[in-house]
Parts: C-alpha cells; structure tokens; sequence
C-alpha cells in the first residue's frame, strides 16, 4: 500500500442504511484505506454492517469513529472533498474522480484529506459542500445517483490507481519536507475572520455575504495555505476590523 493512502479518510454523514457502511468499509479495505469516520448516522446495526464488511472491511468497521457534526469530523484534515451527484452553479467547480486523484495524493503530503460522502437520499446539502475545498462528481450514463458504497468504490479506485503510479524505488529521494498545512477548522477560522473583514470595509455586502465570498473562498482553499499563513491572514484581518473600529469611533 502507498504510504500516502494511510493519510486518508472517508467520511460518511448521516447515514441511513446499516448494510452501506457495511460495503463502504469491504470497498476501502479492497482500495488500501482504512480511516472510516460517521457523521450522526441513524442506525448502527452491527449484524448487517458485519456482513455486508465481509471478513475483509472486518478491521475498518471496528476501528470506525462516530462525530456529531462534519467539521468535527475533519477537523484534524488539511483537505476535505465534497461527493455530489446534483450539479449547478451553486455547486462550483467540479471534478471527475480520475482528475481530483492525483489532486487529492498532492494534498496527502501536507495532511490527512478526507473523502465526504452524503446521506443516500439527498447527499450533502450546499452548505456542505461549501466547507469542502474540492467538489467530485461522478459522471454516469444516466443521470442517477450511484449506491453510496458504489461510489466509496469509486473514488477510492480511482486514488489507489493513481498512487500506483507514485512508487518510488527505495534510491528515490522522497519529498522535501512542506510547510505544516492549516487543518479544515483553521482554514474555517481564517474564512469566517476575512468574511467580517471584507464586510466591514464595503468590500462585498452585509446582506449576502457567502455569495460574494465565493471567490475569495475558493482562492484559499486552492492556495494550500499552511497554518503559519493562516495566522498571518488572520492577523491581517483583525487589524482591518480593528481599524474599521477605530474609523467608526
């Protein structure tokens, strides 16, 4: 197994079938992975989730970890990527599974990245997908959704192929060391900070904020910013505010 499949994570939120985390965890085992965390799932069954896991996915459904929310969930990643099968402007930018592989194998040398996947009825919500940095959809004949754990199967697939071309014979030097990568709830925090900024001083509107965000959004979360530069962003933008307060006075 590539060392980097090790730094991945799949997150599955609000689950509603036992049998779907079941497959998910056979699926990664199968692909290399074995980080398998559970956003408020509505029913964890342990018959169906063992047979479903066959004796393969066995080690990933025992070490799963159950949050109450996504961004504890990913907290602790440097990259979370948004599952989704609806398209439209209010979805962004998206990717196929085969372009965001070698995106995400990139991302797994600064952190852990965290592959979300929504509830099977209606996947994640809007705001949800906004507090991923990168979207994938996965593009079928017909315009259904596949099975949950069809597509745990993948975009995993898709990963472990594109990290079999990344073994390195053991001359090969590896990467210079990166730069500490900001966590999700940093890169949160930093967002949140500029927004009030960027507000405060006229530059998008108090009405509709997140709309205009959008791009200054998207622009962070493709830079890679490390957590040194979120504190330094995040220092910018308390004295914006400080100053937008002493204006005011």
């Amino acid at each position: 197994m590539h060392e980097a499949l090790a730094n991945i994570c799949v997150v599955l939120v609000r689950t509603k079938f036992p049998e779907n985390i079941g497959s998910a965890c056979r699926a990664m085992a199968n692909m290399g992975l074995n980080d398998l965390r559970l956003v408020a799932p509505e029913r964890l069954w342990p018959e169906p989730m063992a047979r479903l896991a066959s004796s393969g996915g066995a080690p990933v459904l025992e070490a799963l970890r159950v949050y109450d929310s996504l961004p504890a969930a990913t907290a602790d990643c440097a990259l979370a990527v948004a599952t989704t099968a609806r398209v439209g402007r209010r979805r962004g930018r998206l990717t196929s599974p085969r372009q965001a592989a070698p995106q995400i194998l990139d991302w797994t040398t600064k952190g852990r990245v965290a592959l979300v996947f929504g509830p099977e009825d209606k996947g994640l919500n809007t705001e949800e997908v906004d507090a991923c940095g990168l979207t994938v959809c996965i593009p079928t004949a017909q315009a259904y959704s596949l099975n949950l754990a069809q597509a745990v199967l993948v975009l995993a697939y898709e990963i472990f192929n594109a990290s079999l071309a990344l073994n390195r014979g053991p001359d090969t030097p590896g990467p210079a060391a990166s730069p500490q990568p900001a966590s999700l709830a940093e890169l949160d925090g930093l967002k949140n900070h500029l927004k009030q900024a960027l507000v405060a001083i006229g530059a998008i509107p108090q009405n509709n904020p997140d709309h205009f965000f959008r791009p200054f959004k998207a622009t962070l979360e493709r830079a890679g910013v490390s957590s040194r530069e979120a504190r330094a962003w995040r220092g910018l933008a308390r004295q914006v505010l400080w100053l937008r307060g002493q204006l005011k006075e």
